[in-house]
């Protein structure tokens, strides 16, 4: 009983460190999400909306947004490249601008912008893409990495 006893102390001793050492695996993320949206060169401050820029337009009409609930923490990064025109990024936490992109393609910028933001576990985030002058179509990408 004795021996019996002792070896299951070791085992136990054994396998405790062995699983309290393990590290969660990061939580990689990459997506894409576009349409083809109208211009809206907003000029004004006088929108009616708590957004900016092109992002003050209408949904699907003017820009394009998907929300992003950050599966920990970690930096999440957006882009676009490549189009024809003057197009812009924002991110929103709730009604408060986190974050933007806004070259002036119409100013020679090339045609590239792009984001990268701290989130936490949790967070939750609007990533919005719009068409400030360009061509319709819209495409943009992000990818994050992130400690669960």
């Amino acid at each position: 009983m004795a021996v019996l006893l002792g070896a299951s102390l070791v085992v136990g001793m054994v396998t405790v460190p062995a699983t309290a050492g393990k590290k969660k695996k990061k939580v990689k993320v990459h997506e894409t999400f576009g349409a083809n949206l109208l211009p809206f060169p907003n000029l004004s401050g006088a929108t009616g909306t708590a957004r900016s820029g092109c992002s003050a337009g209408e949904q699907d009409v003017h820009w394009v947004g998907v929300g992003f609930k950050s599966p920990g923490t970690g930096t999440l990064r957006m882009w676009m490249e490549g189009f024809v025109g003057d197009h812009d990024l924002y991110v929103y936490d709730g009604d408060t601008k986190y974050g933007e992109s806004i070259n002036d393609q119409t100013a020679g910028a090339p045609a590239e912008e792009e984001v990268t933001l701290p989130l936490k576990k949790g967070q939750e985030v609007m990533l919005i893409a719009c068409n400030w002058l360009g061509e319709v179509e819209v495409l943009a990408h992000f990818e994050g990495v992130f400690k669960p």
